[in-house]
């Protein structure tokens, strides 16, 4: 499961923001931390508590990689619990 963020460039380093994910950003001094900044913040915001009935959405399979938009694959261990998380709460709609 792969989310897009779109990257800029900052005073003191830079910062990124998910495409698909409202709120979901994140900051880092050079690009390798800023990479595990944006693998923790995509973790973090589709992590829901349980009792929540809340779901994040599913990433955007048309959108491209380009110079200022990167792919950023979510653990396997989080899409899984997120998916069948996401499916259950969907079909009770």
């Amino acid at each position: 499961m792969k989310y897009h963020f779109r990257i800029r460039k900052e005073k003191d380093g830079f910062s990124a923001q998910c495409i698909e994910l409202i709120g979901c950003f994140t900051q880092g001094d050079n690009m390798k931390q800023l990479l595990t900044n944006m693998k923790e913040a995509l973790a973090l915001y589709v992590q829901e508590p349980e009792d929540s009935k809340d779901v994040a959405e599913l990433p955007n399979e048309f959108i491209r990689k380009s110079r200022n938009i990167v792919e950023v694959v979510l653990d396997p261990k989080v899409a899984f619990a997120f998916f069948m998380r996401y499916r259950r709460l969907r079909q009770k709609r």
